[in-house]
């Protein structure tokens, strides 16, 4: 990226991993999230502690990003929360150029009705959705929200009442899966085929994703050209994820594109460089990415607390352990205490390495 700024905004619910991408890629981060955590923070140049994002107002958003960049010309790379925000990037000062799709893009993405629509015109599977809540005894439906993320907002259609914030989609049984890619000039590259894994069987919260994923050839033909047929349509560009499910039968069907680089992009080697990838690819070019990328099977694991928890004072948190609440935080029961990122020879452990951590926050409080 040379002649460009080095300076780069980070804005996400959670924005350690970018900022440490970028650190380690020789940016200047300069971070904007919700939670200050002690990782984010050392890696971070300037730091900027963002309201959750339910309740955060999108020129409260926009304010952030403008303040950050203290004037100066800079990228901006956006996490979680720009499925919700987007509009507010009409309103981005020239000096400041964000990394990702245009907001026609992200209009056709974010809107359950278009992105449908899309999904229709190009034949591409996807599960029955209605804007209209069914009334149906046989068979299951769920109810999801727009411009949400992590799975928190999906339940059973029958559990809540109508709204016009909610599209409803027919439950297909099988394995829930993504395909983290990168986009660039109407060209595409796939980088890892993941699993997702959720809580519980009616809890749709996010759990854990690996790269484990094992897809035929003509599954994963099926993919690339699927993704192949949106990008051309879409202009999509930059590092996004795609979710599907894969039904018993071995079929794929569409969910949805997080238009964003996503949690799944830890998954990747250390050494990837994530940060200059969303760049280059958001200035039409797709650089050549490894065939060893999804060698080193990994596992990120989302530990969350079975009650409230206090993090003690300077606790020693385990060399496998990511986005480290400082001491003094308060956990919530049911949220996320931090992650961890487990090689191959540890995934089968990882409750159990949840379960110890918690404890000794418990014990140690």
């Amino acid at each position: 990226m040379a002649g460009h700024p080095r300076l780069l905004l980070i804005v996400a619910q959670s924005a350690r991993m970018l900022a440490q991408s970028a650190r380690r890629e020789g940016f200047t981060p300069r971070v904007a999230d919700c939670f200050a955590d002690i990782d984010t923070l050392e890696a971070a140049d300037r730091f900027l502690k963002l309201s959750a994002l339910d309740n955060l107002e999108a020129h409260q958003w926009l304010q952030a990003i403008i303040t950050l960049s203290d004037d100066e010309p800079c990228w901006l790379i956006c996490g979680t929360g720009i499925e919700r925000f987007y509009p507010a990037l009409l309103q981005l000062p020239p000096h400041i150029k964000f990394a990702g799709p245009s907001y026609e893009c992200f209009e056709q993405i974010c809107l359950p009705e278009k992105w449908i629509t899309i999904l229709d015109s190009l034949s591409l599977p996807h599960p029955p959705t209605t804007f209209q809540k069914k009334q149906t005894s046989n068979s299951k439906w769920l109810a999801k929200s727009a411009a949400s993320w992590g799975g928190t907002h999906i339940v059973e259609a029958n559990s809540v009442a109508e709204s016009p914030d909610r599209y409803y989609q027919q439950y297909i049984e099988g394995i829930s899966g993504s395909v983290l890619f990168l986009a660039a000039a109407n060209d595409i590259q796939l980088l890892l085929f993941n699993q997702q894994f959720t809580r519980e069987t009616n809890d749709f919260s996010l759990k854990a994703i690996t790269n484990e994923l094992q897809l035929n050839p003509n599954q994963r033909q099926f993919l690339h050209q699927a993704l192949q047929k949106l990008t051309l349509r879409l202009a999509l560009s930059g590092l996004m994820s795609l979710d599907f499910l894969l039904n018993p039968a071995g079929e794929i069907f569409l969910l949805e594109i997080n238009p964003r680089p996503t949690a799944s992009c830890q998954l990747l080697p250390a050494t990837a460089s994530i940060i200059n990838w969303q760049l280059t690819g958001s200035t039409g070019f797709i650089p050549e990415a490894t065939d060893e990328l999804s060698k080193k099977k990994r596992l990120l694991w989302f530990c969350f607390a079975p009650e409230q928890i206090i993090i003690p004072a300077d606790f020693d948190w385990p060399d496998y352990c990511n986005d480290l609440p400082a001491g003094g935080s308060v956990i919530d029961k049911d949220d996320i205490i931090c992650s961890l990122m487990l090689d191959e020879t540890e995934q089968n452990n990882a409750h159990h390495l949840a379960k110890i951590l918690v404890k000794h926050l418990s014990v140690t409080a």
